[in-house]
């Protein structure tokens, strides 16, 4: 029976006391920590960016050149007790319902990138003060207590404990006005490693990371939806009572520099176009959770850029995840694929794990996605209804130029019936094509006079095609007049009022292009094997040239009536 002098009682359960002591927490749990929160270098400069937008910051500047990193931020800056708490692991004085950063590990994320982390503050009360980081000593001592422990030369006992690594190797000092005079913060990382700074020295690849994960303005220059998305974020954001967070971010790497803004620009879309931004508020009852936006290619296309591909999931500016990450939610890949767009979380309670991969487990959380799924099925409905009307319009275009062509080439005092009677099964296909979108409401409101006139065009010709049909059975054959017979149909004044594109009909290379135009993913080896029955079976048996490249062309045509999206 165990005696209960060795017992705790409370709260009616026994509890067995273990005395923690500082030296229950090793000094190599700073390492562990930073190293699998921030694996990529450039997550230590979003934490830090990110401080400064929590500290309200308009503008924010970092410079990355020879083994240094400098962050300065306009922020309200850290008096003393804040600078002084902000050394706590684990433990922080923002509010997770205001901050993204809340965490209490950021301010190591460059522990096993440099030497020394230095950092200046003053707020508007208070002289400044300089925190000072000693990381490469804090490594130095945890590389040699490894050694010694592979060689069993150390205890687990006799290993230095957090709290004796940090008090060693952090100093906080105060400073004259003149020393540090401007409200806000100023960050160094320096002696950088060598390997780290080979990365953070790429200035494409740091800022591509940075506007996908910091909260940049849109680029109003390059982006003609640029101000109306931020526009309408702010708007909706404020009838919530929810801040949409921005700042101006400069970054210099080296000798260039330049102002840094959210990657979207025209170029991205095909022909440079996208259609007017689909905005979607994400509500259930009373609880908002923020808006979602997103850019629809104006063709049947999915965005080429793979970087910019579909919608990314942030918390106010700061990305959570990848853009794939969001796919399986919006179930129709293809329409996902034709986006540029974000989710944007507004709401103060949903918060980013730690590492920014994914929202906290929570029943917000749960809720959240649930809104998500219906939000992304309306974005898939917007896709699919343009879809419609743009195929539509193709189907228009097209009956509009076979129906002329019909008339041009079709002598009016034909004897051969068996001529006649194909032409009045072309005409039923475009009739039955046209009437099949209308009936599934497929063709845009403002075409579908157009396509009623074609419709009744149709009918026109098949029943003039059939009163000659029927002239020609009760009749001998006549000698006509060559001007007679060479005579076209006379096309009613609806088809000629069609306004239709003078433009000439895609042409494809070959049936590779084929189906990536049609968005399929082709492998090397699967690009090899459709090359060969290309050349055998398509090709191969094509009269010539012109005869492939309308096979081609039919074949597009036919795929994108499956409907796979």
């Amino acid at each position: 029976m165990v005696e209960k002098k060795y017992l705790l009682t409370y709260t009616d359960k026994y509890r067995i006391m273990v005395g923690l002591t500082r030296y229950d927490i090793g000094g190599e749990v700073i390492s562990i920590l930073t190293r699998g929160m921030y694996p990529d270098p450039r997550d230590a400069l979003r934490e830090y960016i990110q401080n400064g937008v929590d500290a309200k910051a308009e503008n924010i500047r970092v410079n990355i050149r020879q083994d240094s990193i400098t962050i300065d931020d306009n922020g309200y800056g850290m008096d003393k007790e804040t600078i002084r708490n902000a050394i706590r692991v684990g433990i922080s004085e923002k509010n997770p319902n205001k901050n993204v950063g809340f965490m209490g590990i950021g301010i190591y994320s460059s522990f096993h990138l440099c030497n020394k982390l230095t950092i200046y503050s003053k707020s508007s009360k208070e002289s400044p003060h300089v925190l000072s980081f000693d990381f490469k000593s804090m490594r130095d001592i945890l590389e040699k207590q490894r050694h010694k422990r592979l060689k069993k030369e150390l205890k687990s006992e006799d290993l230095i404990d957090l709290q004796s690594l940090l008090e060693k190797f952090i100093t906080l000092k105060e400073l004259r006005v003149a020393d540090f005079p401007d409200v806000g913060t100023r960050v160094e990382i320096l002696g950088l490693d060598p390997v780290f700074f080979e990365q953070l020295s790429n200035f494409d690849a740091v800022a591509d990371y940075l506007r996908e994960v910091v909260p940049l303005h849109f680029d109003k220059e390059n982006f003609k939806w640029g101000e109306l998305i931020e526009e309408k974020i702010s708007k909706i954001s404020t009838e919530h009572k929810a801040h949409f967070e921005l700042i101006n971010l400069e970054l210099q790497v080296n000798n260039k520099k330049e102002n840094l803004f959210r990657p979207y620009k025209d170029n991205e879309f095909h022909n440079d176009d996208s259609l007017k931004p689909y905005f979607e508020v994400m509500k259930k009852g009373d609880i908002f959770f923020g808006v979602a936006w997103g850019c629809l290619n104006s063709i049947r296309r999915k965005i080429d850029n793979d970087d910019l591909r579909g919608f990314l999931l942030k918390k106010q500016g700061f990305a959570i995840g990848k853009r794939e990450y969001l796919t399986k939610y919006f179930t129709r890949s293809t329409y996902f694929d034709r986006y540029i767009g974000e989710i944007v979380i507004l709401n103060k309670e949903l918060l980013p794990n730690a590492a920014r991969s994914d929202l906290q487990f929570s029943n917000l959380r749960n809720i959240f996605f649930g809104v998500l799924t219906d939000v992304a099925s309306k974005f898939n409905d917007f896709a699919h209804i343009y879809q419609e009307y743009t195929k539509g319009d193709d189907e228009i275009q097209s009956a509009t130029h076979e129906l002329k062509e019909i008339n041009i080439n079709f002598p009016q005092y034909s004897e051969n019936a068996d001529e006649l009677l194909n032409n009045i099964v072309e005409i039923r296909r475009i009739r039955d094509n046209i009437k099949g979108r209308l009936d599934r409401d497929s063709v845009r409101p403002e075409r579908i006079k157009d396509a009623d006139n074609i419709i009744k065009v149709c009918d026109k010709i098949e029943k003039s095609i059939r009163y000659r049909l029927e002239y020609i059975s009760k009749i001998k054959k006549k000698d006509y007049s060559k001007e007679e017979k060479d005579k076209p149909l006379k096309i009613s004044k609806e088809l000629r009022d069609i306004s239709v594109k003078d433009e000439k009909e895609k042409e494809y290379s070959n049936l590779i292009d084929v189906l990536e135009q049609s968005d399929f993913q082709l492998s090397n080896d699967l690009k090899k094997t459709l090359e060969i029955i290309d050349d055998k079976f398509i090709h191969g048996n094509s009269t010539n040239e012109l005869d492939y490249k309308k096979m081609l062309s039919e074949l597009k045509k036919e795929i994108d009536e499956l409907n796979l999206d």
